[in-house]
């Protein structure tokens, strides 16, 4: 990005941050092109460091919507560094705003839903390789699908909410 794209940084950090997932997911598939196979031997370091850094910033994607929720609905008592999806959903219903945003909050949210895999597989990334648990044959379409997920669910709340613009 150029210098005057340096507001947009800024401002919109939910858009930095689907922008840089599909940066982390186009270097991935770069590597497989390159190497046929996310596993070789010159390849399997880049591929894990592409995986962990899309799915860390497919979780900061996540969270940069919880801070605009926070934000917009004016939700006091949360504090910056102890915000979560539980509080954010509390906060919503407890004050009687964004009942139906708290709602969509809690199926993302789910166990076994998109979002509460790339929670497991981070933190499987903590202490072993993603490939441990997904074939490498399966992780690019996975995450092509996850971030298609990702996208669908914050522009069906920005459009359900219109304060979230």
């Amino acid at each position: 990005m150029t210098v005057p794209d340096l507001p947009f940084l800024q401002e919109e950090r939910i858009i930095f941050k689907l922008y840089t997932c599909e940066e982390h997911l186009r270097n991935l598939k770069k590597i497989q092109s390159e190497h046929g196979d996310l596993l070789s031997k010159d390849a399997r370091v880049r591929s894990e460091m592409e995986i962990d850094a899309l799915i860390s910033q497919m979780i900061g994607a996540f969270d940069s919507l919880l801070y605009r929720i926070v934000d917009k609905f004016q939700l006091s008592g949360i504090a910056i560094d102890k915000m979560d999806v539980a509080k954010v959903m509390s906060g919503l219903t407890a004050e009687s705003k964004g009942v139906e945003v708290a709602k969509e909050l809690q199926d993302a949210t789910m166990i076994g839903s998109w979002y509460s895999r790339i929670k497991d597989l981070r933190n499987q990334s903590l202490h072993g390789s993603i490939f441990s648990v997904m074939p490498p044959t399966d992780v690019i379409p996975y995450f092509e699908r996850t971030i298609i997920n990702l996208k669908e669910f914050i522009n069906n709340m920005v459009t359900k909410e219109t304060i979230l613009k």
